[in-house]
This record gives C-alpha cells, sequence and structure tokens, in this order.
C-alpha cells in the first residue's frame, strides 16, 4: 500500500521540531546544558561550509596523510604536527609574534621528526601549510568562541543525485539462515537492548556496545557477500559501525533501540551528527540510506527484527531519503 506522501511530510516536520526543541548538548555533568543548534542550521558565509573542529582538522592534514602505508606511529607524528601549524596559522592571523615564534620551534622540530625535512624545503612546507590555514579557514569569518564549529571554504561545487538503486541488486534472493555467529550476535544486541531499558550505567555496557558495533559491520558484510550482493561490499559496511555508536553510546532523551529508532532521532543522526563525525567526498553521503536499509534486511533475516520492524524502519529511511537529499545538494551546490 502506497503511502500518503503528505502524511509523511508532515510527520516528518513534526519530529524536526520535536528534535530543535530537545536538541542540547551535555557537558560532563548533566546539570550543565548548552542549546546547540544541528550544524545544518549553522549558516555559513557564502562559499563556506560548516564542520566541526576535528572534520577541520582532518581535512587541513590532508597533505599529510598521503601515504597510506604509514604506521600508527608515523601517523601520530604527523597528526601533531599537523596540530603545531594549525596553533602557527592561527597565531600568524592573529597577529600574536610571541606565539607564533613558540609555534615555529614545536613545528620545526616536529616536521624533522615526521617528515625528515631541513631548510629551504621545510620552509617551502611551512609556508605552504600555513597558507592553506588562512585559505581554508580565514579567522574573520569563524564564528565566535565559544563555538564547537568552523566554517571552512568550499574550492568546489557538487551536483549531488539521487542514488542509483539499480546498482543494489542480490544472486540470492532467499534469505541467509542465521549461524552460529549470527545467533550470538543477536544474543549481543538483545542484551544490550536490556541495558538500554533498564538505564543500565554505561560502565556496565560499553564493552558490549564496541563489541556489537564491530560485529555488525563484519558480519554484515559477510552477509552482502553471501547474498552475492552486486556491488562492492565495503562502500556500504563502513555505515554502520557509526549508526551502532549513535544509538546506544549517544546521549538521548528517549529509549532509541536498533529496532526502532524514533523518526526525530532518524533526523537527529541525518541532519546533525553525521556531518559532525563522518567527513568525506559529498557524494558519498548519498550511500547511507541504502546502506541501512540493506542493514535492516540483514537483521531481518538474521532474526533481530520482525517483518513488521524491519518494514517500519525500511519506510522510515524511504521517507527521510529525500529530505536528506535536499541538505545534501544546498551544503555542497
Amino acid at each position: 500500500m502506497k503511502k500518503n506522501k503528505n502524511e509523511i511530510i508532515k510527520r516528518r516536520a513534526k519530529a524536526r521540531d520535536k528534535v530543535r526543541k530537545k536538541r542540547q548538548l551535555r557537558l560532563s555533568r548533566p546539570q550543565f546544558v548548552i542549546e546547540r543548534p544541528p550544524i545544518i542550521e549553522m549558516d555559513a558565509p557564502k562559499g563556506f561550509i560548516t564542520v566541526s573542529f576535528t572534520n577541520a582538522m582532518m581535512e587541513y592534514a590532508k597533505p599529510l596523510m598521503e601515504d597510506n602505508a604509514a604506521g600508527i606511529d608515523d601517523l601520530n607524528r604527523k597528526m601533531e604536527l599537523a596540530s603545531s601549524l594549525w596553533n602557527l596559522s592561527i597565531s600568524k592571523q592573529k597577529n600574536e609574534p610571541d606565539e607564533y615564534a613558540e609555534w615555529m620551534k614545536r613545528v620545526t622540530t616536529s616536521a624533522r621528526s615526521a617528515l625528515n625535512l631541513e631548510g629551504e624545503e621545510m620552509d617551502r612546507f611551512i609556508e605552504e601549510m600555513v597558507e592553506r590555514h588562512i585559505h581554508l579557514f580565514p579567522e574573520e569569518v569563524q564564528p565566535k568562541p565559544p563555538s564547537m564549529f568552523m566554517y571552512m571554504r568550499k574550492d568546489a561545487s557538487y551536483l549531488i543525485r539521487p542514488f542509483d538503486y539499480s546498482r543494489v541488486g542480490f544472486k540470492v534472493e532467499d534469505s541467509i539462515l542465521p549461524d552460529e555467529e549470527d545467533i550470538r550476535f543477536v544474543r549481543k544486541v538483545e542484551e544490550l537492548d536490556d541495558c538500554m531499558r533498564r538505564e543500565a550505567d554505561y560502565d556496565a555496557y560499553e564493552e558490549l556496545a564496541i563489541s556489537v558495533e564491530n560485529e555488525s559491520v563484519s558480519l554484515f558484510k559477510k552477509w552482502l557477500i553471501a547474498k552475492g550482493f552486486e556491488d562492492d561490499p565495503e562502500e556500504y559496511i563502513h555505515c554502520i559501525g557509526l549508526y551502532i555508536t549513535f544509538i546506544y553510546r549517544y546521549m538521548h532523551d528517549d529509549l532509541v533501540l536498533l529496532r526502532f529508532v524514533p523518526a526525530e532521532y532518524l533526523i537527529e543522526f541525518f541532519d546533525d551528527f553525521l556531518f559532525r563525525k563522518v567527513f568525506c567526498e559529498p557524494f558519498e553521503y548519498t550511500y547511507w540510506p541504502p546502506a541501512l536499509k540493506l542493514f535492516y534486511r540483514f537483521l531481518g533475516e538474521k532474526g533481530y527484527t520482525s517483518l513488521p520492524e524491519t518494514a517500519h524502519m525500511t519506510g522510515a529511511l524511504d521517507a527521510i531519503e529525500p529530505h536528506f537529499l535536499e541538505i545534501l545538494q544546498k551544503r555542497y551546490h
């Protein structure tokens, strides 16, 4: 039965209004609360985009991260260098000579250690990274403190098209019954749900939640391969862990379980949480709704969700997908 489009729009608007009223940033103590708008409602200046500080740093550090073969220690040294370069650039933009001199000492030491640079080559590299920061994050347009966000220059405009669902097909259409590994996974999710219903202390279920995140990705990938999924599973599986994190390791005002995510929380995930936690090529965001729909099909085949629950969550994702596409088109135009 085809859903009434006007009814879907009406419910979605009501859910968005509820999110706006309830959205809060809780600090370490629950009694301290700061009202915070979703990232998509922060109007950046023309030619800029609103990003979290973490994503701003990751974008800024890209020239240092081009070596995919680098080990973890090497990557840590490069991130430390990127952080020092960031502060050096800020001190230059704010015209703070003493701060600039102090950060320059740290940068030169770190550049020798992380990149083995010396002399003119080092000077040229530092100058380029300072100019990169000034270009991407000019001080004069940044939001006033305190702010968790930054305005980053958009160097290109993107045409975001709807996801092509012809790519989503299976060679095996019949359900794949759960094996022992699947059954153990479903029991873990149900145990996690029970923790949420009992409002258990976070420390009591943190390890379980992390285990569910990790296993959800590996078992979802195994299922896609077993079903003969006709697209690249890697494009979809990375979406799952963060979704689990949002459900079970992020503070909500209401009970939110994987089997049933209220509309206002789906909106919060797509309007705010996703953009704060993930910074990728704009078109890559379009994989998220189809990935989650596939994940709910997986959960249904493995016995965690019933047919009505699977249909409900798939329908909710269907309803939010056009809204999410509009956000992407506006954000990256």
